[in-house]
């Protein structure tokens, strides 16, 4: 198969080396946030200094958002992520026109290059987490950032990430040449008048054809190349697998200029053209009883093998700002921790859960404000805990759990501009505000029973993932320990996350594995305070931490097989 085959839509986020990636995103993150701070100061001085003459205005900082994108496009393109540097690139691009006519710097435009800066944040950011997209989803922000330059149009491949080359497409062998004579010419207009008016499928059917039949009549590859891929996305449109767009309608009417010059003479074809009429190839994957033999010839002479659909005209990344997402997960993060510690009988986390669950309820109201009744029901539970001045009873400990892992896969793994938030939040605020109302022992157990039936089970493959993540860093500890019983240091954070299992443990009702989280932790303890001897330890504490570590795994094996098939 040919270097261009795209594997699950995205070539770049299954093929690229994420660990240079990991290693720039920080100073991405600091290019960005400076560029964008550089350009809203200068739009706040342009509103201060309204009436007068814009081009006496101090471009300095206009400059220097130029020059942190020029750095952050380096740090892209070293990492070998062309197609979101194009994004960068054409915000640069944008820099540099502010920098010639600082009147177009306003504040929409300084509103746009931030909105792609979010965008690109959160792409990139998604990558190191090994989510699959495409860059494609980036297209509107680079969109609005391409017009407001004033250069070429964009268009969605733009940021496919496919290495262009012309590739032999095997026809039918029944096909037979047409001639270029002006006679086609005016069945060629008609047809793409009405393909660019109403995507007329027989109208699509017919240019298809028709353009087989060119392809088949010409020797030079890369000819019959285009004029087969034109077939193929002619064929594509027939069928409905092509979006009736701008971009479709265009396409087609580059196709009918194309086609003007070879009836004139001249053969040459376009790359470009090409490659756009590709990327919707691409998209379009006709199903098994769709009768598509130019599109299927095409798909096969470049391996293409997108296996979901990419809805590049609606924002997918960057509507929000990745400074509020990530302290809505610091803040999260903060509260899971105190909760599993308060549930698993630490009473001392009464002390700070009330503020740290104010703080979850802020950031998660700012965002989604149609999260506010899971907010107001998670506080009323918290505050009914805190006036209790004990732990939680265990209704309370499930369902603020419940809800707390909900959150958690939300703003981390899951799409936080899923538009069934709003549905999920309300269904889960009656959860912890039924518990405060004292519903009765057997009550929450049939609830238990239900949620571990019925409950998302993309937030309880979270907390499977959290138990194994912590438990691989406990095992690390302990092997880095084992090697050098005399060095401590590996074993410090050991007891934090053994605590921060038990308490997971607990809230689940999983006493086995929560008894020996609490029995390692002791143990881990111990040795934290005590002279070690080496030998009578290997042949005792060594090897019971090992056993426990190892049973602790197979309990959480269970727990996700349990997941799976509940």
């Amino acid at each position: 198969m040919s270097s261009n085959s795209v594997e699950s839509g995205d070539i770049e986020s299954s093929a690229a080396d994420l660990g240079p990636l990991a290693w720039v995103l920080d100073e991405l993150r600091k290019s960005l946030d400076g560029a964008t701070k550089a350009l809203r100061r200068f739009v706040r001085d342009a509103e201060l200094a309204r009436g007068s003459d814009l081009s006496e205005l101090d471009a300095s900082h206009l400059r220097i958002a130029r020059q942190q994108l020029h750095q952050a496009v380096g740090a892209l393109e070293m990492v070998g992520l062309e197609a979101p540097a194009k994004v960068l690139r054409a915000m640069e691009s944008l820099a540099q026109r502010f920098v010639q006519r600082p009147e177009l710097c306003s504040e929409d435009a300084a509103t746009k290059v931030e909105r792609a800066s979010f965008a690109l944040t959160e792409f990139l950011e998604g990558m190191i987490k090994g989510k699959t997209a495409s860059a494609v989803a980036l297209f509107p922000q680079y969109r609005d950032v391409v017009e407001l330059t004033g250069g070429e149009r964009a268009h969605p491949a733009d940021l496919w990430p496919v290495e262009w080359h012309w590739m032999e497409v095997i026809l039918p062998p029944e096909v037979a040449g047409l001639s270029d004579a002006a006679s086609l010419r005016a069945e060629m207009d008609a047809g793409v008048l009405r393909v660019m008016k109403t995507a007329d499928g027989p109208a699509a059917k017919r240019l298809g054809q028709l353009c087989v039949g060119i392809a088949a009549g010409h020797p030079a590859m890369e000819t019959r190349a285009f004029w087969s891929i034109c077939a193929a996305y002619f064929e594509a449109v027939s069928l409905g697998l092509c979006a009736a767009d701008l971009y479709a309608k265009r396409a087609a009417a580059r196709v009918l200029r194309q086609y003007a010059a070879l009836a004139k003479g001249d053969s040459s074809v376009s790359d470009r053209l090409a490659r756009d009429l590709l990327f919707f190839c691409a998209l379009a994957v006709p199903d098994a009883g769709q009768e598509a033999p130019a599109l299927n010839a095409v798909r096969v002479a470049y391996g293409l093998t997108f296996d979901k659909p990419i809805d590049y005209s609606e924002e997918k990344f960057g509507l929000f700002d990745p400074a509020l997402m990530a302290l809505a997960r610091k803040r999260i993060a903060t509260a899971a921790e105190t909760w599993s510690g308060l549930a698993g009988g630490d009473v001392n986390r009464l002390k700070v859960v009330g503020e740290q669950f104010a703080a979850v309820s802020e950031s998660i109201v700012r965002l989604h404000p149609e999260s506010g009744e899971l907010a107001q029901a998670m506080t009323r539970a918290i505050e009914s805990t805190v006036r209790s001045g004990s732990v939680p009873v265990p209704a309370v400990a499930m369902e603020v759990a419940t809800s707390v892992l909900y959150l958690e896969a939300a703003y981390e793994d899951l799409d936080p501009s899923n538009s069934k938030i709003a549905e999920r939040s309300a269904r889960l605020s009656q959860r912890p505000r039924s518990c405060v109302r004292a519903v009765s022992r057997s009550h929450w157990k049939a609830g238990w029973r239900l949620y571990r039936r019925v409950a998302d089970r993309q937030t309880m493959g979270s907390v499977v993932d959290e138990l194994r993540t912590a438990l691989a860093q406990v095992e690390s500890s302990l092997d880095q320990f084992f090697r050098n019983p005399q060095d401590k240091t590996p074993l410090r954070e050991v007891p934090s996350n053994l605590a921060q299992m038990r308490g997971v443990f607990s809230v689940l009702g999983l006493e086995q594995p929560a008894f020996a989280a609490l029995r390692m932790r002791s143990k881990v303890e111990q040795l934290l305070v005590d002279d070690i001897d080496e030998a009578s330890a290997r042949v005792g504490v060594f090897d019971k931490l090992g056993k426990s570590a190892g049973v602790m795994g197979f309990l959480i094996d269970m727990l996700q097989l349990s997941t799976c098939v509940g």
